[in-house]
């Protein structure tokens, strides 16, 4: 079973900076701060590279241990401002993540599209990707803000 999430939402910062930001692991940290945790016994690197992998445990609103995570980045490509990343782990057999950001009008349209394969547990986990994406972009929105000002 294979289920696909996409949320988008507008970002008041120029594309390029967006850009800047979405490449960076702390703002992974971020944005997925109280909903979702990634302890890894390495360090993530300061910017994802293509080519990187990085393992770690997910750790469910940072209270709720999960199961250890390998996020693959398979593309980062600046000219289209795409990220892509292909991971698994635990009952997750596939989350195929897009990160995508496009200029609209002053600011941009902020993209998360990830394709979800977890077996019969596909609907959890494609339930919980929701509300883990429109909070995350919630805190994009936040730190557009302040990366604004």
């Amino acid at each position: 079973m294979i289920g696909t999430v996409r949320v988008s939402t507008h970002l008041d910062v120029p594309a390029d900076r967006a850009w800047e930001l979405a490449r960076r692991s702390d703002t992974f940290r971020y944005v997925t701060r109280g909903v979702l945790g990634f302890r890894s016994p390495e360090p993530l690197p300061e910017l994802w590279r293509e080519g990187r992998a990085s393992r770690g445990r997910l750790v469910l609103f940072h209270l709720v241990p999960g199961w250890t995570h390998e996020i693959r980045v398979t593309a980062v490509d600046s000219r289209t401002r795409e990220i892509r990343t292909q991971e698994a782990g635990g009952p997750i057999t596939a989350w195929n993540h897009r990160i995508r950001i496009q200029s609209e009008g002053e600011g941009c349209r902020y993209t998360d599209e990830v394709r979800i394969s977890a077996g019969m547990l596909t609907p959890l986990v494609w339930a919980y990707s929701r509300v883990v994406f429109r909070y995350r972009q919630m805190r994009w929105r936040r730190l557009a803000r302040a990366s604004a000002g």
